[in-house]
């Protein structure tokens, strides 16, 4: 590997000290130590502060970053496409995807896909739409399945439409209603979500001037909306997927009377320059969500 030395000081960043760098990569401590070392001369400049606790990047090293990870990047590139070649297959595929998903979609591909690919490494990170297209964008990961309002500047796979749903303490007043009118909705305190995944959801809402939100929290997290719905605290808006593996019995949940939803799909930084490895995947995750998707809207 030509490029060991960046490999080194990547895997400090991302492991957070130099041990757990060495581990990753098979090498000692001070052999890592030395190269980054060795690193820092070549370049004229500090690349790593060390802190009792590890290590973090310098300013200088996070300018260097995005460009590091797109040089080894394209270097693992080409070693799987020489693989390939040679009738091997390897390679490595970063995931990125909202909690959700990572619950309800990625076991059935993942188990599909590595009965195919065995030889294939997979990388899972959970985070918030604009997390996962960031990591995208930076090189940090190879795809991610999330909402296109989060895709700007990259490619994107439409895959399914998911719902918006009211969700409502059990006993609430519309919970007697087959659907939920969202002026009705706005009668009552909302509990808000600051997680970017959500503004695309209240755009829509909001798009309607008639329609003004009660807003009497604001929160992070999915679990904690719906604890605070189940204690009877306010009403909220969730998309549909976060129900399809689980069941509260605290709470009631209502489809809206005008439609409202976000388009899932696969989002990567480019169709035409994507890894083998990842290409492999998106075909497995296609095939197992069509079957999937077309199963629950019959």
């Amino acid at each position: 590997m030509s490029n060991i030395k960046y490999r080194a000081l990547l895997s400090a960043i991302e492991e957070g000290n130099l041990t757990a760098a060495a581990a990753k990569l098979s090498y000692s401590q001070p052999g890592i130590s030395h190269m980054i070392d060795y690193l820092e001369k070549e370049l004229g400049f500090s690349l790593l502060t060390r802190l009792k606790s590890g290590v973090i990047p310098t300013e200088e090293a996070n300018i260097l970053l995005p460009h590091i990870r797109q040089m080894i990047n394209a270097e693992d590139r080409i070693y799987e496409i020489s693989k390939q070649i040679k009738g091997i297959e390897s390679g490595q595929v970063r995931i990125g995807t909202y909690f959700s998903i990572s619950v309800y979609w990625l076991p059935k591909i993942i188990s599909a896909f590595e009965k195919q690919h065995p030889n294939i490494s997979l990388r899972l990170t959970e985070g918030d739409g604009a997390e996962v297209a960031q990591g995208i964008k930076s090189g940090a990961l190879d795809i991610g399945f999330i909402s296109e309002t989060d895709c700007s500047g990259i490619d994107f796979i439409p895959i399914t439409k998911d719902p918006i749903m009211a969700i409502l303490p059990k006993g609430h007043p519309l919970a007697l209603k087959e659907t939920v009118d969202l002026k009705e909705l706005t009668k009552y305190p909302f509990i808000y979500s600051t997680e970017s995944s959500y503004e695309e959801i209240y755009k829509m809402i909001l798009s309607d001037s008639s329609i003004a939100l009660d807003i009497k929290y604001r929160v992070k997290g999915d679990e904690a909306i719906l604890a605070m719905a189940s204690e009877g605290l306010g009403v909220s808006l969730m998309p549909k997927l976060l129900f399809d593996t689980r069941h509260d019995s605290r709470l009631s949940i209502r489809p809206l009377n005008k439609s409202v939803s976000r388009t899932l799909g696969i989002a990567l930084r480019s169709k035409e320059f994507v890894s083998p490895a990842a290409k492999s995947f998106i075909t497995t995750a296609l095939e197992v969500l069509k079957e999937q998707v077309l199963k629950e809207e019959v």
